[in-house]
Parts: structure tokens; sequence; C-alpha cells
């Protein structure tokens, strides 16, 4: 395999650690970190301290080394998010462990090398992270901006959060019944940046025109400038961008389905 998808497949246990943290070394049994950083370096061909850099830079979507949120992820980063961010523990420590070797499934390996770009030499633009420690912060500073009594987006009777409810914007700004607002916010650790958005987002937008105000947030961390764009699916033009997520599945033969059954009759 060459060096380019080792790198790749580096990519995937190292966000294995930074999600999973004491789990994760735990479980793959190398006694502590700097063994494991030179185990996984040794079968991948890459140095340990480079698996500890890319485990650094996925901490901080986890709580972890939170004061990196300064930070962005570049775009191979942020696809091997999209790919596994949503893989429990287990199912993601099997695929680590096929990385490495304990399980031979050549297909399954690459997969994950295909919905990875691959990494050019010179430096990547590290860009806006759905939801990460920056996206947080960036969400804080708007709440604070929206209540001191801002005029570019409608004030109304309720301030809704709903962050929790995945319906393509963060909040909502009830001023009647028939009357509601929709705030997306996104957040920049720099002045400047390219920005990420999701599938229901901008069928959101699409549906709610100009109801829909899109908020970025730049420079969070030391004097943070606010940008109100009202009706961003009629005043933007993105590129789309499909992603593949990575699903485990379990599959048992017919054959073994009928052993089974003439087990139990």
């Amino acid at each position: 395999m060459k060096m380019n998808n080792n790198n790749i497949l580096g990519l995937y246990i190292a966000f294995y650690l930074a999600k999973f943290n004491k789990e994760a070394y735990l479980n793959l049994g190398f006694k502590n970190q700097t063994e494991t950083h030179k185990a996984i370096g040794g079968i991948l061909n890459v140095k340990p301290s480079t698996i500890q850099n890319w485990r650094d830079e996925f901490d901080p979507l986890f709580g972890h080394r939170a004061g990196w949120y300064q930070r962005g992820l570049s775009i191979s980063r942020i696809k091997v998010l999209e790919a596994i961010g949503d893989l429990d523990e287990s199912s993601l420590r099997g695929i680590v462990q096929d990385i490495l070797g304990k399980n031979n499934v050549v297909e399954d390996l690459e997969q994950l090398v295909s919905v990875v770009p691959e990494e050019k030499k010179k430096k990547q633009k590290r860009i806006y992270v759905p939801r990460n420690v920056t996206g947080r912060k960036a969400e804080e500073i708007f709440i604070e901006w929206f209540k001191s009594g801002q005029e570019e987006i409608p004030q109304g009777k309720n301030f809704v959060d709903m962050r929790d409810y995945g319906c393509g914007y963060d909040f909502q700004v009830v001023v009647s019944d028939k009357q509601i607002y929709a705030v997306e916010v996104k957040g920049f650790s720099e002045d400047d940046g390219g920005v990420l958005i999701t599938g229901k987002e901008w069928e959101t937008a699409g549906v709610m025109k100009a109801d829909y105000y899109l908020v970025l947030v730049n420079n969070i961390v030391k004097d943070p400038v606010i940008t109100v764009i009202n009706n961003p699916y009629e005043k933007l033009f993105p590129k789309r961008n499909l992603q593949t997520v990575i699903q485990v599945n379990w599959i048992v033969s017919a054959k073994e389905i009928r052993q089974l059954k003439e087990i139990l009759s």
C-alpha cells in the first residue's frame, strides 16, 4: 500500500484515539500512549509523532485540548469526520484493527482510502468544521450579540435554541404565529474562510428564503466580527459536495442460517 494511503489510514486511527481517548488506548492493548503511537507508526511506516499530531488535530472536536480550537481542520480531516464520526467505539475499533492488520479485509481498507482526498504537498487551507469547538464559541458570541439589541435580525417575542433538533438551522426567532425567522451560525478562527453547509441547511434556506439568516462569526478568539447574510439561498452559490459515510453492518450467510435451523429443528 502506498505511503499516501497509509497516511490516510493513519488519520482514521488518530480520529479513533481522539474520540474515545483513554478507552481507545486501553482497548488497542499497547500499554500506554507512547507505545501505542510507536506500534501504529511501525505498522503504517509513519513517525509516531505524526500519529500523535494527527490525534491532537481531532482532539478539540471531543473536548480534549480545547485550547486548540483556534486551528481548523483541513479537507482530509473533515472527510474522515464525515465518514466515521457517528460510529460507536466497538465499530470504529474494528476498523482500526483491520487497518493494523489484525483482520485482513483489503476491500474495506480500499473503501476507507477512497473517501479521503490525498494530501497535497503544499499546506492546505484550514476551514470551518460544523459543531466543533469553534462553532460552539461562535454560537455563544452570536447569542450575546443578538440579545444586545442589534437591528440586523428582527427581534421577536421568543428566541428558541434549535441546535439539537436537526432542523436546518441553529436558532429560531418567533415574531408571531405566522412569522418565524431561522438563524444558522458559522464560526471561523481567522478573518476569513470557506463555509460548509449541510444538505438540510441548504434545503431549509431554499424553502424559507428571506426568513432565513446565515450569520458568520469571524476571528472569534481576539476580536469577533459578525456578518449577517439574509436569504443566503439566493445570494450564495456553493458547490455541491457528495460525502461518503462509512457504515458497519454484519452479514450472516444463508448457509449459516440453514445450518442453524437444522440444529434447532
